[in-house]
């Protein structure tokens, strides 16, 4: 998907929607990775679980979860608990 495929851009969340509804899943069942303030703000205005990664540091983000690295402990086990479920 790129922006050509939305009409509004982030924090819009409509390329969220957008992209849940081609996966076909709902936004409450999905996990959204971002590294900006106006993802964050679109993946939770779309509805989803929100884990950010800052892009720069000390720079705060609003999100359900925030990590400065994908190998984070929590992320880690979070991702295999998921895994154990399917």
């Amino acid at each position: 998907m790129t922006a050509d495929d939305v009409a509004h851009a982030k924090p819009h969340p409509e390329p969220y929607l957008v992209a849940f509804e081609r996966l076909g899943a709902r936004p409450s069942d999905g996990v959204a990775l971002e590294d900006s303030s106006t993802g964050v703000v679109a993946a939770q205005t779309a509805g989803a679980f929100v884990i950010a990664v800052p892009s720069q540091a000390g720079k705060a983000l609003s999100a359900d979860f925030v990590t400065h690295a994908l190998t984070d402990p929590e992320i880690v086990a979070w991702g295999r608990t998921v895994r154990e479920l399917e």
